[in-house]
């Protein structure tokens, strides 16, 4: 009898195995695409891909498995894997209109507006409700512009898509960034409050807050953000540096010097701590302990004015320091001078020389700077008038590449190529910049670009761009 229970029992265990392994699969997929879905909703892009990733392993040829990866690495910036997943949810079958829609989507995020946006806004001509691609589509566009600088055509995106979707936290954060582009930051507070309420715990949002309301000396409510920031991810460098400025706006300058050096311990690279801790050595008249920090700050990012600024005043302090130290005679009492120290004396002029010529060196590209972003601010004005003078467009990269945030340098250089695709002296520029940074790939295509227009060019003498004039 216990013999026919035990035989029993293991046929139920062998087909309930059999069972499990054919169905665990497909749960646990499903299971993952449910968590996924979520994530996504909640801009936690990251953690999405991070859930897909292992979906991914399990079942490769899941076709909303690849889709959502194309989805979560378009959100990242990832473009080369999007194009990967996308092709392979298209091979197992997911919808055209969706793989297309998802195609669009990338170029507009990636400022490929020409051919992106009247397709996207068709897409939105159908309704007022347009589905969970509304925001989406609206994300992709407003990031397409923002990415090109033509913040004037962002504007009456973002009124519709608060109005489609008023409970969106991520259309206010969009907000809050457009209004701090305008140099706006008390609407910028404004919109980040309410992106905060909406969101729940999205750390990212909060910390915008608490940027905007430190530029705003709003110190006290600055620190406030900055602790619960701290208190969701604790030890977060850029939360660590806003509460270190916050202190020393205050005057709190060992509490601010503390939360310096623990991001540097973590980080020794970071460039806003090892700005922020020389500015306080320099304030603090320790000139000689603030190059300790500028100097690698200012080789990380030399178009950093403010940067470059802070390193001038401790370099000259410093030279002056080591001028007023090599008086001649080195030493009055004597009746003479030996070899060795009229030699000592002469190399000390000399530092003290050379330290005085090299503060003079960054005063003066700050000067440039000052004057190059004075054009800057004229030309951005035409723009608004003028939204597709590509030419103009170049001129602005150009200057902001070399004397302000080569971010925002790039992102110009990169709205003339949305209007001109062949423009050879933003391609020429895109060439040198990216072989400075060592990316060969990129640098390989935009030199190919550039003597393919200059060539082009030759042929026609009439031809000129912005790259040969004068920017006056």
């Amino acid at each position: 009898m216990w013999e026919r229970h035990l035989r029993t029992v293991l046929i139920l265990g062998v087909v309930l195995a059999l069972l499990g392994g054919a169905f665990w699969k497909p749960i646990s997929v499903a299971w993952s695409l449910h968590e996924a879905r979520g994530l996504l909703r909640d801009r936690e892009s990251g953690r999405a891909v991070s859930v897909l990733l292992d979906a991914h392993r399990r079942d490769p040829d899941h076709p909303e498995v690849n889709f959502l990866l194309a989805r979560g690495f378009r959100r990242l910036g990832q473009f080369k894997r999007v194009v990967e997943h996308l092709d392979m949810a298209e091979g197992f079958g997911w919808p055209a209109e969706l793989i297309r829609l998802e195609q669009l989507m990338g170029a507009a995020q990636a400022g490929q507006l020409n051919a992106s946006a009247p397709e996207l806004y068709k897409f939105l001509s159908r309704g007022g409700d347009y589905g969970d691609e509304g925001p989406e589509v609206c994300e992709a566009l407003v990031n397409g512009y923002f990415l090109s600088y033509q913040f004037g055509l962002a504007q009456p995106l973002l009124d519709e898509w608060q109005q489609a979707y008023p409970d969106d936290a991520q259309c206010y954060m969009f907000r809050g960034l457009f209004y701090e582009n305008r140099s706006n930051p008390g609407k910028a507070v404004g919109e980040y409050r309410k992106a905060v309420q909406l969101s729940g715990s999205r750390t990212d949002i909060r910390l915008r807050l608490a940027e905007v309301l430190k530029k705003t000396i709003q110190y006290d409510e600055a620190i406030a953000q900055f602790e619960i920031c701290q208190s969701e991810e604790s030890g977060h460098p850029v939360v660590l540096t806003g509460l270190g400025q916050c202190y020393h706006g205050q005057g709190e300058i060992e509490r601010a010097r503390e939360m310096f050096e623990r991001v540097l311990e973590s980080e020794p690279e970071h460039f806003e701590a090892q700005l922020a801790l020389g500015q306080l050595e320099e304030t603090a008249g320790r000139p000689q302990e603030a190059l300790r920090w500028l100097r690698p700050a200012c080789r990380r990012r030399p178009s950093d004015t403010e940067a470059r600024y802070s390193l001038a005043l401790s370099l000259q302090a410093v030279g002056r320091q080591r001028q007023d130290g090599a008086v001649w005679p080195p030493s009055p009492a004597s009746s003479g001078l030996s070899v060795a120290q009229a030699l000592a004396w002469t190399t000390r002029r000399a530092r003290a020389e050379l330290t005085l010529t090299e503060a003079s060196r960054h005063f003066q590209f700050v000067a440039d700077a000052q004057q190059a972003m004075g054009r800057v601010q004229v030309w951005t004005d035409i723009i608004r008038s003028e939204p597709r003078n590509a030419d103009l467009r170049f001129k602005i990269g150009r200057h902001l590449l070399k004397y302000d945030n080569p971010h925002h340098g790039l992102g110009w250089l990169l709205s003339v190529l949305d209007i001109d695709p062949s423009h050879a002296a933003t391609h020429r520029l895109l060439f040198e910049y990216y072989a400075s940074q060592g990316k060969s790939e990129r640098a390989a295509y935009h030199r190919k670009m550039a003597e393919e227009g200059e060539a082009a060019a030759s042929e026609d003498p009439g031809e000129t761009q912005s790259g040969d004039q004068d920017d006056d």
